[in-house]
């Protein structure tokens, strides 16, 4: 800008004699000379900026090095505590002491790794813990008849687990009347329960077909479908499977699955979920709860005086092979079972009965085993 300035009054110059130009010439200096002080400033300003704009990639460039640095120190420090525990011998990892470790290896993991299993995550199938389905079809063959079961499924996700519960209370007992309740926070989940159907491929049903099960599925192209007769007297309900307002909406169940869902909260939240939970159980029914933190489940349990169901829970604790070769490597895996324990019922046992008379809502202490 200056420059054109200075082109502007030599034209100016040629135009008019000496005289008469030198005032234009005089102005026109000094404001060449402020532009050129202007001019300076901004470009030790814009100066200044560029070398502030370096300094902070610099310190970003080496606090990233640092963090990066710190994170793939503890990752390398887990990668090699995974190598050292699966290359121990079955039998070390059954010594008292290695246990001991395994918990401690176990109690980082669970503060460390991600929580997952948010609205959206699916991990349910038909009959995936047989011995539970099993031990619950006793437990409704004790119960009177001619009195209508209900049982709810909380988390129940797309339906598998309340279908296989269902279809194993009926096909034991043909003339019981069901009434069944899924609950599940994810409407696209209970849409999915509602209508029955799963693609072939689907997680669900990973490798059935619709002979596995009698009377469970029908075949549709390249679907399978649930049969009518176990959609009978089902409802499904989108919400919140922890609130502490269910027994008021939908009254005291019978029997009451809230398997694989808890473990996926913090401990606090796990223990008021399950205090809630609870609420919902009849006296003399029955809690069937897997997928939590054993020591949420055993404190909360001796708390509300529940009273564990030990029979085949040995069974149904080691149904899942993976859960146990996981421990103690993920925050879900299980440790092996330890009868020295004196809490080893209510820690390993993952079904309980409400004794008449007792109020979850009070915690009153009870113990015994079942």
């Amino acid at each position: 800008m200056a420059q054109a300035m200075r082109d502007t009054l030599e034209r100016i110059r040629g135009l008019v004699d000496g005289a008469a130009f030198a005032p234009f010439e005089r102005a026109g200096e000094w404001t060449v000379r402020k532009f050129c002080v202007i001019g300076e400033v901004v470009d030790s300003c814009a100066a200044a900026v560029e070398r502030a704009w370096e300094r902070l990639k610099w310190i970003g460039r080496i606090l990233r090095n640092v963090v990066t640095g710190a994170e793939a120190r503890k990752g390398y420090a887990d990668r090699a505590i995974e190598i050292l525990w699966n290359r121990l011998p079955r039998a070390v990892r059954s010594w008292r002491v290695t246990q001991a470790i395994g918990r401690l290896i176990h109690r980082r993991v669970c503060r460390v790794q991600p929580r997952g299993g948010g609205e959206g995550a699916n991990y349910t199938l038909f009959f995936r813990n047989m011995p539970q389905l099993e031990l619950l079809r006793d437990l409704v063959l004790k119960m009177p008849q001619g009195v209508p079961v209900k049982i709810a499924v909380l988390g129940c996700s797309t339906g598998a687990e309340l279908y296989s519960a269902v279809w194993m209370m009926r096909t034991a007992r043909p003339e019981q009347e069901v009434q069944a309740l899924g609950i599940d926070i994810s409407e696209a989940y209970i849409q999915t329960a509602t209508r029955g159907v799963y693609p072939l491929q689907a997680m669900e049903v990973a490798g059935m077909s619709e002979v596995s099960y009698e009377r469970l599925f029908t075949r549709q192209g390249d679907t399978l479908s649930v049969q009518h007769w176990l959609r009978e007297g089902v409802m499904w309900w989108v919400g919140d499977a922890c609130s502490s307002e269910l027994a008021a909406h939908f009254g005291l169940q019978d029997v009451v699955f809230a398997n694989n869902f808890l473990f996926h909260m913090s401990a606090e939240r796990a223990e008021a979920s399950l205090k809630n939970i609870a609420r919902l159980v009849a006296p003399n029914g029955y809690l069937f709860v897997r997928g939590v933190d054993l020591e949420v489940r055993s404190r909360t349990v001796r708390e509300l005086g529940l009273i564990p169901v030990t029979t085949r829970f040995e069974d149904i604790y080691t149904a899942e092979e993976g859960l146990l070769t996981a421990w103690p490597l993920q925050f879900w895996g299980l440790e092996p079972i330890d009868r020295r324990r004196q809490d080893w019922p209510e820690r390993y046992t993952s079904v309980f009965r409400l004794p008449d008379g007792v109020r979850c809502a009070r915690g009153k202490s009870r113990k015994g085993t079942v």
